[in-house]
């Protein structure tokens, strides 16, 4: 501790275990995003990897069994699970024939992140009304 103040609450970086450290602006970016993408399991690329966070790391953790990390305050935590981009297609099925909507976030040269795909999953529940039309 630097000052009294815990690291989380210091700087830009979170520790996550073993000397692993998360950063703050991927945190901030990634919301950005799920903003656009509200409807969707958001999957973000980082490096060669694919990161997600907060309920959408649960619900890929769900449906996937990918393990889960928390980083950020004890007080205000911070879910989050990743898996390298080689197995994003993979992830990706999974998700979709769970009924969940994904959306992926590549980045680029130069490390900006851009929405670049959205798959939604649309259902929708037909009953028979007895005459054997659909209803």
């Amino acid at each position: 501790m630097q000052g009294g103040v815990p690291p989380a609450r210091r700087g830009a970086l979170f520790l996550i275990g073993e000397g692993r450290v998360f950063s703050q602006k991927l945190v901030h970016r990634y919301r950005e995003l799920k903003k656009e993408a509200a409807d969707c399991v958001l999957l973000m690329q980082v490096g060669a990897f694919m990161q997600v966070l907060d309920e959408d790391a649960r619900s890929v953790s769900q449906v996937t069994g990918l393990k889960l990390q928390m980083a950020g305050d004890v007080d205000d935590p911070i879910v989050r699970g990743g898996f390298p981009k080689s197995g994003l297609d993979g992830y990706v099925g999974r998700l979709v024939r769970a009924g969940h909507s994904v959306a992926i976030a590549l980045q680029d040269s130069d490390k900006q992140r851009r929405l670049s795909e959205l798959i939604r999953v649309h259902c929708e529940v037909i009953r028979e009304n007895g005459t054997g039309h659909e209803a």
